[in-house]
């Protein structure tokens, strides 16, 4: 197989295993009723067990591609994607609200390392130019998982108990496990990668700004204003991804069998959203408007349809909920894929994944917390006042990128 064939290749490995990345996490929100009922969990010990996941993803966010530098890609994401696979099936012997909580708990120490792996991974494979294609690639996983969770996890349960709908899911990881160390090696060592390759590579690289440093990242204002902005969004797609196949069941009377024909339906508009949110920021540039600017643009529009999202909780219609909660993803990845691109156009390529680290892990701390206030909110006011919470958070975070985020590439020396 070709260098050019083997890089895809290895694009659409990395591809697949965020797929899993997302069945796996999302196993949790769907059966959530279910798993209610069968250990007499109230709504702050769902919010627990939905803590004890993001406690330690917060973490391993930043800390995940320190340890694949170390241990190089091959091994550490072997390791990584064994680790929450096994997580996976242990929530399958669940016993108590504990030892559930424990397997989530086990499940998001492994589960973020996917993410620096495969931005390690496609800049040490793909020149600049193809880059931003591969990472689009491998990181659009995370919406096929979401597309596929809810069918797939419905089916299981329904035919063979909740049980095996956290064994198989587990399982699909351990099955990924032999293709990639079979296949990926480092670039410089892989037999289809001739010296002319690397030479191409190591070329596109001699024009890359060294990375800045940490404290020289923290002296910019744009850097905490990226930083801020994920932490008041990014708790929007938490609260759809583990608490919207809960609300549907629980408010709107969907069985599981509903959910699995119905819920997939808003994270195929969260795919649409991040796409169609790229495409439009980048039409954008070609017509003459600065890249950081156009990004803006975009993500002020997200702050002010946003508010639409509290109509969700009060919605006359099954139909209409579907509809908002659809939009609201739409918008909750387009935010995403433009605050991405947007620190990869303030900032050297070196110097991309930290940051997206370093806004990832301020993401999920304020998962996280809200994950707390909305067990407390939920139980004392309802699912209406959670989603009237939820809409306000983007019109922040886009005021606060406005006013902190300059509109040209920052400079470091």
């Amino acid at each position: 197989m070709s260098y050019l064939r083997t890089r895809w290749v290895i694009a659409g490995l990395l591809c697949a295993a965020t797929t899993i990345n997302y069945i796996d996490r999302q196993t949790l929100s769907i059966l959530s009723p279910l798993l209610r009922k069968e250990f007499h969990l109230t709504d702050q010990d769902y919010a627990n067990i939905v803590t004890a996941f993001l406690i330690p993803y917060t973490v391993m966010y930043s800390l995940g591609g320190r340890i694949m530098d170390r241990l190089g890609v091959r091994l550490g994401l072997t390791l990584s994607l064994a680790w929450w696979s096994l997580a996976t099936v242990f929530s399958a012997f669940a016993r108590s609200g504990f030892s559930l909580g424990l397997s989530r708990f086990l499940l998001g120490i492994g589960e973020p390392c996917v993410y620096p792996a495969g931005v390690k991974v496609c800049g040490e494979w793909f020149p600049s130019r193809l880059r931003a294609t591969a990472t689009g690639i491998f990181s659009s996983g995370s919406s096929i998982g979401a597309l596929v969770a809810p069918p797939m996890i419905a089916f299981l349960t329904l035919h063979f108990g909740w049980r095996s709908a956290f064994f198989v899911s587990g399982i699909l990881g351990l099955l990924w496990l032999p293709f990639w160390w079979a296949f990926y090696r480092p670039l410089h060592f892989h037999p289809a990668v001739a010296r002319g390759d690397i030479a191409d590579i190591e070329a596109d690289r001699l024009h890359q700004q060294p990375a800045p440093t940490y404290r020289e990242l923290l002296r910019h204002k744009s850097i905490w204003g990226l930083m801020i902005a994920r932490l008041l969004s990014d708790p929007v797609w938490y609260f759809y991804l583990f608490w919207l196949p809960d609300y549907l069941q629980r408010e709107r009377g969907l069985t599981l069998a509903q959910v699995g024909i119905y819920g997939w339906i808003p994270f195929l508009f969260a795919d649409l959203g991040s796409i169609g949110g790229g495409f439009l920021s980048d039409l954008l540039v070609r017509k003459g408007i600065p890249p950081p600017r156009a990004r803006l643009i975009l993500l002020a529009a997200v702050g002010v349809l946003a508010p639409l999202g509290a109509l969700a909780g009060i919605a006359p219609t099954l139909t209409t909920t579907i509809a908002v909660t659809c939009l609201v993803a739409a918008l909750t990845q387009c935010w995403s894929a433009n605050t991405a691109t947007l620190a990869a156009d303030l900032v050297p390529n070196a110097a991309t994944a930290s940051v997206f680290g370093m806004m990832g892990t301020a993401g999920s701390l304020a998962g996280a917390v809200f994950a707390q206030l909305l067990g407390f909110i939920i139980g004392h006011f309802g699912y209406p006042a959670a989603f009237a919470l939820a809409a306000c958070l983007h019109p922040i975070a886009a005021i606060v990128l406005w006013t902190t985020v300059k509109q040209k590439r920052l400079e470091f020396t």
